[in-house]
């Protein structure tokens, strides 16, 4: 167990972050592959990659609350089994329709797991260096984005797009061993921070989010959640695409995808260490510095080295804000109702994540943008993201 040694414990839910990731981002590299593989366009790929992230909805809000109430390391393992058995039959899929099934019942198992890893990581931590740690924990998925990028440059031209479903089903497999015998059960404790007056821990659950303590809040963060979940999974989706329709190469779009990811790993170095400072402002500064990056790469045609420099500083900041808004998110809601706090704004969010790839697929059917000016999609819904963020960093904390 690492009941006493926290940075071995925050290790260990990192490389289980890592390897959501890499699950999460795996259809999407695969995505030009499979386009081939099975003789459709772009456009008809849009349902298969957002139905992961409908599962993550549907996983977030109903099994994220779990961990409150049956401790949080059994909901991370078996999230972990579910969505890696998944994974593994998804290598058989012979049609869209069987992708879209399998996407989403993966999606279910990962929206499952990242809010309890997030929390524990955060009990773990303990109430000073809660809102770091959870950050810091949450680069884990950033991370993750850019070993599926390395992965899909080397090895799908030789191995097919199922390599990629192949990995992403015997990971989490063997994390699950690795987080079973190694994580404490991480159930809220009764004299955590979430003790209230009485004496009894609150319940958790969307009725509690939504009293008017914490309405507002809730709210504002839902939406923070939603647009920049929409930006970042819109990215996600479409760089590949859009970089291959560009005319950039297999390699170069897997490459460019990694760049995005790699540039969201720093951005959540910064932002995490940065949290100490001001949850809320952090996230804010980072959204506008994304929208600034995604504006200027979607206002003109860029050679390779300025648009790789241009989508390396937007995943900086777009990213940099996903991880900024869960440490903010863990360390604002008490304990006894963090992993419902984050799961259902991981939720919610998760509808501006489903309707990104969408909007995607709209916009390349329609044939209204050029390839480029994809990059613009995102401006407006990061700037109305750090505006919010900035607007709760002048409230205070729900916690205290």
């Amino acid at each position: 167990m690492v009941r006493d040694r926290p940075l071995v414990g925050r290790a260990i839910i990192v490389i289980a972050l890592v390897v959501e990731g890499f699950d999460l981002q795996a259809a999407n590299l695969a995505g030009p592959s499979i386009v081939a593989a099975f003789s459709v366009t772009p456009a008809q790929l849009g349902p298969v990659l957002s139905a992961s992230l409908v599962g993550v909805l549907v996983g977030a809000i109903l099994i994220g609350p779990l961990g409150d109430r049956h401790g949080r390391r059994k909901v991370i393992v078996g999230s972990c089994i579910a969505y890696g058995l998944v994974s593994l039959v998804t290598v058989m899929a012979t049609s869209l329709t069987q992708l879209v099934i399998l996407r989403f019942f993966v999606g279910v198992g990962l929206g499952g797991m990242l809010p309890n890893a997030l929390a524990l990581a955060a009990q773990i931590a303990g109430p000073r260096y809660r809102a770091t740690a959870t950050g810091l924990v949450g680069i884990g998925i950033t991370f993750g984005g850019v070993v599926a990028g390395v992965a899909a440059a080397q090895l799908i031209g030789d191995y097919g797009w199922q390599v990629m479903f192949l990995l992403g089903g015997i990971l989490p497999l063997i994390i699950a061993l690795i987080v079973h015998f190694s994580l404490p059960e991480g159930r809220p404790q009764a004299n955590d921070d979430a003790v209230v007056d009485s004496g009894e821990a609150p319940r958790p659950g969307v009725r509690r989010l939504l009293a008017p303590t914490y309405r507002a809040q809730t709210i504002a963060i839902w939406f923070i959640f939603a647009f920049c979940l929409m930006s970042g999974y819109l990215l996600n989706a479409w760089v590949p695409l859009v970089t291959r329709a560009a005319n950039f190469s297999l390699e170069e779009s897997a490459w460019l995808t990694t760049a995005f990811h790699t540039g969201g790993t720093i951005g959540g170095i910064f932002s995490s260490i940065m949290l100490s400072w001001n949850r809320w402002r952090t996230a804010g500064l980072f959204a506008l510095t994304g929208a600034i990056m995604l504006g200027l790469a979607g206002a003109v045609v860029w050679g390779t080295a300025a648009l790789t420099i241009l989508i390396v500083m937007a995943g900086f900041g777009v990213i940099g804000t996903q991880n900024a808004i869960n440490g903010a998110t863990g360390a604002t809601y008490p304990e006894a109702m963090r992993s419902s706090g984050l799961g259902w704004a991981l939720g919610i969010g998760r509808i501006g994540s489903i309707i990104g790839p969408l909007v995607g697929a709209a916009v390349a059917g329609a044939g209204f943008f050029a390839p480029h000016q994809f990059f613009l999609i995102p401006v407006v819904p990061m700037i109305v993201a750090a505006f919010l963020a900035l607007w709760l960093s002048r409230r205070p904390p729900l916690s205290h």
